[in-house]
């Protein structure tokens, strides 16, 4: 019972620099993973927006507002010059 009772009481062992280290870059990368989540979610709002206007004003055109980011997104998946400009476009789309 001695044991115990001195073992609660005693002073929590100090963190190491590894895992201090650890503790900041897990913080930095949460917060990077959770701003840019947060972004996607705008970039989705402002597509449906997008699209609820185009599917009012012109309802022939609707569909091609499914087609075309899907499109978009397949030649940004495999071809890594047109992905990165498309990426740099959106951000000062965003920001202006």
């Amino acid at each position: 019972m001695a044991d115990e009772e001195t073992a609660e009481s005693s002073p929590a062992p100090s963190i190491g620099t590894i895992d201090l280290w650890y503790t900041k870059i897990m913080s930095s990368i949460t917060a990077g993973v959770s701003s840019f989540v947060a972004f996607l979610f705008f970039l989705f709002t402002i597509g449906a927006f997008f699209g609820l206007i185009t599917a009012m004003r012109w309802p022939h055109l609707a569909s091609w507002i499914v087609i075309i980011p899907a499109i978009i997104g397949l030649i940004a998946y495999y071809n890594r010059t047109f992905a990165t400009a498309v990426f740099f476009l959106l951000i000062i789309f965003v920001f202006i």
